[in-house]
C-alpha cells in the first residue's frame, strides 16, 4: 500500500467532509475513488444492502458497466470481516489478472444493513497496512450513513423553519427495510402502527407505487415514494383538510387563498367564472367553512407539511 499512516487519517476526515457534502450516490462513487486511490487499488465496488438481500445500493469506481453479482459470489462466510482473493475471476475477456481484498461491514447504524467492499489490485501487487486499509474502509461505510441522514434530513429543516416541504423522509428499498429515518418519520409510524423499532416498513409498499413514483395511502398516513438511486425515497405525512377535494378543487381552493378574485382564477385556468363559483361552493361544504378568511387559514395551518 502507498498510503502512510498520516495519509490514511488525512482520508478518513476527508471521507467524513464529503459525506457532508455531496448526495449519498455520489458520494460512495467519491469514497470509492479515495480509497482506491490511497491504497493503489486499480478499482473498487461497494454494495450496501439489508441482510439476508441480493439488492441494495450498488457503486463502483473507476467504470459503471459491471455489477454486485461478484461480491455475494465471494463474500466471506458467516460473521468474517474479511477475504483475500489470490485470483479474481475473468469477466470480461482479455481482462488482465486481478487480486482483492473483500471486506463485509455491519454497520453500526443499523443491524440490519451491511455493506461489501471490494478493492481489487493488479495481480502480484504488494499491499501494506491492511489494517489501516481496512479502517480507513469502516470509515467510508460510516461516513456514508451520515450521507444518509442528509437526504432525511433537508424536509425536517425546511420544517422547523416553517417552510413547506413534503413531509417526514426515510429511505428503504423495495423490500421495505430501512436505511435512514428521521425522528418524525419514526413517530408517525409509532402514532399509526404502535411503538416499534421501525427496521423494516410494518406495510408493503404498493409495486404500482414503486413503478410510477406514485402517492398512495396507509391508515390516515399519506405517502409519496420516489426512486433514490436503487432505493426509494418515502415522504409521509397526517391528513390535511385539502386531501378530500379533487385536485382542481385544490388548485382554486389555493388561488382563492392566495386572494385571488373568482375572474382571476377563471383566467388563469381558462374556466367560466361560474365553474368557479360553483366550485367554491363546493370547496367550502366540503371543508365546513363559510369564509374565504377560514379558507386561508386552513392553508396556513397545514402549509408545513404541504401535500405531496
Amino acid at each position: 500500500m502507498s498510503a502512510t499512516l498520516k495519509e490514511i487519517d488525512r482520508l478518513i476526515q476527508v471521507l467524513y467532509g464529503t459525506a457532508l457534502d455531496l448526495d449519498w450516490p455520489t458520494f460512495r462513487r467519491e469514497a470509492l475513488a479515495l480509497v482506491c486511490r490511497a491504497s493503489g487499488a486499480a478499482s473498487g465496488r461497494w454494495l450496501t444492502r439489508s441482510r439476508g438481500s441480493r439488492h441494495g445500493e450498488f457503486s463502483e469506481w473507476p467504470g459503471s458497466s459491471g455489477d454486485a453479482e461478484i461480491l455475494l459470489t465471494l463474500a466471506p462466510p458467516g460473521n468474517q470481516r474479511e477475504r483475500w482473493v489470490e485470483s479474481l475471476p475473468v469477466e470480461v475477456p482479455g481482462q488482465a489478472a486481478r487480486q482483492g481484498l473483500l471486506l463485509n461491514y455491519s454497520h453500526r447504524s443499523s443491524t440490519l444493513l451491511n455493506s461489501l467492499v471490494l478493492l481489487e489490485f493488479p495481480q502480484g501487487a504488494e499491499i501494506e497496512m491492511k489494517e489501516e486499509l481496512r479502517r480507513a474502509v469502516g470509515h467510508m461505510v460510516e461516513a456514508s450513513t451520515l450521507s444518509l441522514r442528509q437526504i432525511v434530513q433537508r424536509d425536517e429543516w425546511l420544517m422547523a423553519l416553517g417552510r413547506p416541504s413534503r413531509g417526514s423522509a426515510a429511505l428503504v428499498d423495495e423490500e421495505g427495510t430501512v436505511y435512514a429515518a428521521s425522528a418524525r418519520f419514526r413517530d408517525l409510524l409509532a402514532g399509526e402502527f404502535g411503538e416499534g423499532d421501525f427496521h423494516d416498513l410494518p406495510f408493503r409498499l404498493p409495486r404500482a407505487a414503486l413503478e410510477e413514483q406514485g402517492i398512495f395511502t396507509v391508515g390516515t398516513l399519506h405517502l409519496r415514494v420516489s426512486t433514490h438511486g436503487r432505493l426509494f425515497l418515502l415522504h409521509a405525512r397526517r391528513p390535511l383538510p385539502l386531501d378530500g377535494l379533487s385536485p382542481r378543487e385544490q388548485e382554486i381552493a389555493r388561488a382563492l387563498a392566495e386572494g385571488k378574485t373568482f375572474k382571476t382564477v377563471a383566467r388563469q385556468l381558462d374556466i367560466a367564472v361560474s365553474t368557479v363559483a360553483n366550485h367554491a361552493s363546493r370547496i367550502y361544504r366540503k371543508l365546513g367553512i363559510f369564509r374565504r378568511e377560514e379558507l386561508v387559514n386552513l392553508l396556513q395551518t397545514s402549509k408545513i407539511a404541504k401535500a405531496a
